[in-house]
């Protein structure tokens, strides 16, 4: 989900979108409650994503047994530190607001400014660092009677700003951008993890109620949520 950056991070780390082999990982998954790990059923198999280790692992086959039994039908966890909003639905429509509206330069180079911004603080912080300062800037927000006309302008500009600066292998910095640039302006929105097996791929876009606010609903339909801040 973000280029390459100068820190090592493991293989099939979460801010990758790369498809690769997940690790299987036998003793990482014991104490949800004070851990920072999230996980979705996907395809039938379990997907854990470790926050803090910023990587995504699966369990041995006999030990997946034994944690599906653990979890009787529960098909999805978010760590307290990052617990899943209650509001949110899945996606269902894309906003058709990404395709409406003139060019604006000024807001596609604050598009790009705060993506490459963004991307700056994704390859000098942690992964779990990363969320928390967006979980707080996101926080304090107040909605105005203007928030339809801007998320407009704000989605257009991202929209454009993709066709100029390429969105492959970006959408955690391009889905984090967009969401603050939205916060700004008294608008909120969800960011979402999601994943797929076998190959394994994640992906990131960014939410509004039902509606997909910077991608395709066929693309994101492929992909379980996994986590949403």
């Amino acid at each position: 989900m973000r280029p390459a950056s100068p820190k090592t991070e493991p293989r099939g780390g979460a801010r990758s979108s790369r498809t690769a082999p997940l690790r299987c990982n036998p003793t990482a998954v014991t104490e949800f409650s004070s851990s920072d790990i999230a996980w979705a059923e996907c395809s039938g198999r379990f997907v854990f994503l470790d926050i803090a280790e910023d990587r995504y692992f699966q369990l041995p086959a006999p030990r997946e047994e034994a944690f599906r039994a653990q979890v009787k039908g529960q098909d999805w966890y978010q760590p307290t530190a990052f617990s899943r909003p209650p509001e949110w639905t899945r996606p269902r429509i894309v906003s058709p607001e990404i395709h409406e509206g003139p060019f604006r330069l000024a807001r596609v180079s604050a598009a790009i400014w705060t993506q490459r911004r963004i991307e700056r603080r994704i390859a000098t912080r942690s992964f779990r660092e990363v969320l928390l300062e967006l979980k707080r800037l996101k926080g304090p927000l107040v909605t105005s009677d203007t928030s339809d006309t801007e998320r407009a302008i704000e989605l257009r500009a991202f929209e454009h700003a993709r066709l100029l600066r390429s969105a492959a292998d970006r959408c955690l910095p391009r889905s984090i951008a967009l969401a603050l640039r939205l916060a700004r302006r008294g608008i909120h929105a969800h960011i979402v993890i999601g994943v797929r097996s076998d190959p394994f791929g994640a992906h990131c876009w960014v939410q509004h109620g039902e509606a997909v606010l910077n991608d395709t609903a066929e693309e994101v339909l492929r992909y379980t949520p996994i986590l949403v801040v």
